[in-house]
């Protein structure tokens, strides 16, 4: 387990993580911006990309790997990634929702339930893409500011716009993390 510790720098990038997912979480909290879109000029806030930061640093750990030993090895590898990326999302989750608490805004606590959709986004991507999917929840961002409001009113497929209360976001968040994380242990990237 210490060669995979180093292998992915899960001693520094896990901290890392965390604190470029806190410290931007802290400065825009309530801060709400009119983006450009194909359908209008939706108030968005700004707390819907602070999650794309601590996604590309679990991407980068995931792809920290040693190839040979890894695919020839019989140690869980999948399963070491799958814990990785678990207590990273747990803990950007919790920070999110101490920030909620101690601000009393709700969109730092969307923000932690946006992590677990948009790192299981990027999961399941990596199964398909490999590294180049740690673009696929930037283009859901994307995709989401360009056509997924109606008004100032999120529609039910974008998930990330809407409130920390919205309880199918919430469901389909952990949907899509717990698809990422099965994605993530069974089928592990192999070297080309």
């Amino acid at each position: 387990m210490r060669w995979w510790i180093g292998a992915r720098r899960a001693g520094i990038i896990a901290p890392l993580a965390l604190a470029a997912f806190l410290l931007p979480l802290l400065a825009v909290q309530n801060t709400q911006v009119v983006l450009p879109s194909l359908i209008g000029s939706p108030r968005v806030a700004l707390t819907l990309f602070v999650p794309v930061p601590l996604v590309a640093c679990l991407m980068h750990a995931l792809e920290s790997r040693v190839p040979a030993p890894e695919d020839s090895g019989v140690r869980p590898v999948g399963r070491y990634d799958a814990a990785l990326v678990t207590a990273v999302a747990a803990a950007a989750l919790c920070c999110a929702l101490l920030v909620a608490a101690l601000g009393g805004t709700q969109e730092a606590a969307a923000a932690g339930r946006n992590v677990l959709f948009l790192a299981g986004l990027m999961l399941l991507g990596r199964a398909a893409f490999g590294p180049s999917a740690v673009l696929v929840p930037v283009a859901w961002l994307v995709l989401v500011v360009g056509i997924g409001f109606r008004g100032n009113v999120p529609r039910v497929w974008t998930v990330v716009p809407e409130s920390a209360h919205d309880v199918p976001a919430a469901f389909a968040s952990l949907l899509v993390f717990a698809a990422g994380l099965t994605a993530l242990i069974f089928a592990p990237r192999k070297a080309p």
